[in-house]
């Protein structure tokens, strides 16, 4: 530092800093606490679940305080009313948060058809996670019509029935499924394996 304020402190002022000692600034606990308030604000803000949750919560704490008043329990539940009514009520506004979250996940674009699920809970379209770089696991079995890769008779996502005597293709070098499972083309885009006979699952 001395080097850095040689010209301006030490040759202009006489004035030479030996040593230095930086505080990390701390905020005083009303601070903190006025800090965490708009923390938790802005993430219960942001999710109409947790928000819902937070009404929910607060509306049984408030019944049960009304209950123990010491005033006695009518007085605290007239009490707990006349504020639900200005309110527009704990319960039906914990309806109402719910009610916006299932519209926003509605609204959410559906997954490609080629999507796949990690264990990390990533969902994924290419061949390794994008998230943990995990690589996507052999398709094993029929492939679905939602595009679920299924092993059994029936569809694990959507219980569609295995097709009848409807052949269904995958590499048998790769894994690779077509988009249209009962589709094949002559060659593997995957791996250039010529699609025959071995690749019906």
């Amino acid at each position: 530092m001395n080097d850095a304020l040689k010209l301006e402190w030490v040759e202009s002022r006489g004035i030479s800093v030996e040593k230095i000692a930086l505080n990390p600034i701390t905020l005083a606990d009303e601070d903190m606490k006025k800090v965490q308030e708009m923390e938790d604000a802005a993430t219960l803000g942001a999710n109409p679940f947790m928000m819902a949750g937070r009404m929910t919560d607060a509306t049984a704490n408030a019944m049960e305080n009304a209950a123990s008043n010491d005033s006695g329990a009518m007085n605290g539940f007239i009490g707990m009313g006349m504020a639900g009514g200005a309110m527009g009520g704990g319960f039906q506004a914990a309806q109402q948060f719910y009610h916006m979250g299932a519209q926003q996940q509605a609204q959410q674009p559906a997954p490609a058809k080629d999507a796949w699920k990690c264990a990390c809970g990533n969902l994924a379209t290419g061949k390794f996670c994008t998230e943990c770089g995990a690589k996507k696991p052999d398709s094993d079995g029929w492939v679905c019509s939602c595009g679920a890769v299924n092993k059994g008779k029936f569809c694990s996502e959507c219980g569609t029935k295995k097709p009848a005597g409807v052949p269904q293709y995958k590499c048998d070098k790769c894994g690779w499924v077509p988009e249209d499972p009962t589709k094949a083309p002559k060659f593997c885009p995957e791996c250039g394996d010529p699609f025959d006979n071995g690749d019906l699952v």
